[in-house]
């Protein structure tokens, strides 16, 4: 064998070594593409079988209806009050056109009647913008109750000086738990009762009160007006000869410059609740006249001591008197008021589980709907915020989506845990 036979054999042993070498790389490629190819398709059979194992999908579906016939519940309910609040309008509108053109007829021509009457459509014109702009806020709750005392006689609606309890719930006072004492009426776990202190009735209930057991507690509330304040009561329940203990003795009255009540101002100190010969239940405390206090909102009452220095203080009804010039609306008994009450009073009486459950029965509704001379045990036996349709749909639906909810997180932990580990053992693997 010559040496040119033995150069072409070594080339050719190269050659193919060279040949093999590139088609295991071009067979190693073609695997590790197959391999990501598989893992891909391995994971998305997985995710999917899960999905489908554990009815993901179906859940949220179930979710979003649930969302959805919530959402319709209230567009209904809103679109209800806004059609009420139209009709009103439109009603008012036509007895108003009514009186204008019978005091045009019986006094033609008297200019100052129609300057009168001009100025009378102005403001019912801006009232009811105001109210189209608000309409979920029921008329009732922004008229003035019955009772209105004009402290002025001036022929003019806009220079008169109206005397109202601007601590009235019915009104829309409210008591400020945030920036008031601890109160029974309050806990931690329920709903807020604090404004039994705000009805404003001739006897208050004994069992209805606000109550505290902090040292010196300070009562916050909301005014449902701005007014001018001139005095202000407090009244316990029914008592003879000796105020019970607990009552509050002494008390001072501040008023809040501004919301959180971090700038106070005092208006009158050292009010007195004692016993008299003729036991007078209501006890007033004179604000002296300034002229900086002439709009306030907001107030405070520090109650000092009470009586038989017991550690349990308790306010049953507070009234804060003071001025304002808007002209107060007084309306007689609506039909629908009227209606009210009679499903109210039937439900109590005949219909127990549904009054309970279903009805809107909270002291604001049956106060302001005069139900407590047709039902005085539903105003007796009242709540501030009572158990209703709406409160029982929220109810449900927290008690049906919590399992959901839970499920879901439980899962998706699961999911993820699965997941870290897979991609952990395919690390391992590599």
């Amino acid at each position: 064998m010559d040496k040119t036979s033995i150069g072409r054999d070594s080339e050719s042993a190269y050659g193919s070594e060279v040949s093999s070498n590139a088609t295991f790389k071009l067979l190693k490629d073609r695997f590790q593409i197959e391999e990501s190819t598989t893992k891909k398709e391995i994971w998305y059979e997985w995710i999917r079988n899960r999905l489908r194992y554990y009815m993901i999908l179906e859940l949220l579906f179930s979710i979003c209806l649930v969302l959805i016939l919530w959402k319709q519940y209230h567009i209904s309910s809103q679109n209800d009050k806004t059609l009420e609040l139209i009709s009103s309008i439109q009603s008012e509108f036509r007895n108003f056109k009514l009186d204008i053109e019978s005091d045009r007829a019986s006094k033609p021509t008297d200019t100052m009647n129609m300057d009168e009457g001009n100025k009378k459509l102005e403001e019912f014109v801006e009232e009811v913008m105001k109210d189209m702009k608000n309409p979920s806020i029921e008329r009732n709750q922004k008229e003035y109750p019955k009772k209105v005392i004009p402290t002025q006689d001036n022929s003019s609606p806009n220079n008169s000086v109206f005397q109202i309890n601007a601590a009235s719930l019915i009104l829309g006072a409210t008591v400020d738990s945030s920036r008031s004492s601890s109160s029974d009426n309050n806990p931690l776990i329920g709903r807020d009762q604090s404004g039994y202190v705000l009805i404003d009735r001739s006897d208050p209930p004994s069992d209805k009160a606000w109550c505290s057991n902090e040292e010196n507690p300070i009562l916050t509330i909301d005014l449902a007006k701005y007014i001018r304040p001139i005095s202000v009561s407090y009244q316990h329940s029914k008592w003879s000869g000796m105020v019970p203990d607990g009552a509050p003795s002494r008390y001072d009255v501040l008023a809040c410059l501004d919301y959180y009540c971090n700038n106070l101002e005092p208006l009158v100190s050292n009010c007195e609740y004692k016993a008299t010969r003729d036991n007078e239940q209501e006890q007033f405390c004179s604000i002296p006249f300034n002229k900086n206090h002439s709009s306030i909102g907001k107030i405070q009452f520090h109650f000092r001591q009470n009586h038989g220095n017991v550690i349990k203080t308790c306010a049953h009804l507070i009234r804060v008197y003071g001025e304002t010039k808007e002209v107060p609306k007084v309306k007689e008994r609506t039909l629908k008021q009227a209606e009210t009450c009679s499903e109210l009073t039937y439900d109590y009486h005949q219909k127990p589980w549904t009054y309970n459950i279903f009805d809107f029965k909270n002291c604001k509704v049956l106060h302001s709907n005069d139900c407590c001379t047709e039902c005085p045990e539903c105003c007796d036996e009242c709540l501030i915020e009572d158990t209703n349709s709406e409160t029982v749909f929220i109810c449900f639906l927290y008690i049906l989506l919590s399992p959901v909810i839970i499920f879901l997180l439980l899962i998706l932990t699961a999911l993820i845990i699965e997941c870290f580990l897979c991609i952990r053992k395919t690390s391992a693997e590599v």
